[in-house]
């Protein structure tokens, strides 16, 4: 790179849009995208929504992100109706 700072990298999308134009599609060519490119080892998509990340009571949110994250690592996570959390 002839001495030049590495430039960063998000990958971070939001797909956002009405009901049936093609965001879920769009999630899964992305993490195909990733995988080809060798950022992800898996590349599928794990789909989760607001309250598969919520808790009732305290610290039950953390663990429950926790596990999430754990079972999407190597995968595109997507979360549905995000501005809920």
């Amino acid at each position: 790179l002839d001495g030049l700072a590495p430039l960063p990298l998000f990958m971070n999308r939001m797909f956002m849009g009405n009901p049936g134009t093609g965001k879920t599609t769009c999630a899964e060519l992305y993490g195909q995208v990733l995988k080809h490119l060798g950022f992800l080892s898996v590349g599928d998509v794990v789909f989760k929504t607001a309250g598969d990340l919520g808790g009732a009571v305290v610290g039950e949110a953390q663990k429950k992100t926790l596990d999430v994250l754990s079972s999407a690592a190597g995968k595109v996570l997507v979360i549905d109706e995000a501005y809920n959390l």
